[in-house]
């Protein structure tokens, strides 16, 4: 089979999928990134009992141009897909050697985009934007509410607030600055030790929230890097 006529083999094959399984996922009333009775999927949906699976190897992805990704990402998802007007012209080879439930495909096609210098933020219910990875913390990404080990370890871009108890704010990013992935991914915001905003912080926000003494970190990076960030984070409030 050509190349191009497997391409439209596998979105056909994949959007018939989508309609026939994987839309009939309860919604999670506590999902961070999609409301109640929405019809669409994201990177951090919780699994769903009975779920379909997509078979090892439906998606076969030969330097395919990012355009062709993006239409599978989209039917995969339900999402509207927006691009940013300063992506690179780039090929993308992929292959799923083993069964993948919906979710878990996006959080692979996430990996792969991100290992190209792109990022897919999640907009709402209804959109997808994809841009480059430089540029992923102006947007106005999901805030992930879930646990630290529910956590996809994926590239899918998120942001994560936590509140620190023992940890001396410079003292937490100092430890978490190492598994950063991307510019600006770490803000401080309030506590006494604080010192100077890290670069990308909003200026006055601890005054206007209130967190003089609460100091809180807000994580702007891939899920993978969060995680682990989260688990540093963990030991270092433990000693």
């Amino acid at each position: 089979m050509r190349r191009p006529a497997r391409q439209l083999f596998v979105l056909v094959l994949l959007a018939a999928f989508v309609a026939s399984g994987c839309r009939k996922q309860v919604p999670d009333p506590k999902s961070a990134v999609r409301t109640a009775g929405a019809r669409t999927f994201s990177s951090f949906d919780p699994p769903a009992a009975g779920e379909k699976q997509i078979p090892a190897r439906t998606v076969k992805f030969e330097q395919a141009e990012l355009a062709q990704v993006l239409n599978l990402y989209a039917e995969i998802s339900g999402r509207s897909i927006i691009r940013a007007a300063n992506l690179p012209d780039i090929r993308i080879t992929f292959s799923n050697q083993t069964p993948m439930s919906a979710v878990e495909l996006l959080q692979a096609l996430d990996t792969v985009i991100a290992a190209q210098g792109l990022a897919m933020v999640f907009l709402g219910t209804q959109y997808a934007k994809v841009v480059p990875s430089k540029d992923a913390h102006l947007e106005a990404a999901p805030i992930v509410e879930l646990q630290p080990e529910q956590l996809p370890d994926s590239s899918s871009f998120l942001v994560y607030i936590v509140k620190l108890k023992k940890v001396a704010p410079a003292q937490a990013t100092t430890a978490l600055q190492p598994f950063a992935k991307l510019p600006n991914s770490i803000v401080v915001i309030g506590g006494r030790s604080a010192g100077k905003a890290p670069s990308g912080a909003l200026p006055n926000l601890s005054a206007i929230i209130g967190a003089k003494d609460d100091p809180i970190l807000i994580l702007r990076d891939y899920s993978s890097n969060v995680r682990r960030m989260l688990q540093v984070l963990e030991k270092l409030e433990q000693q």
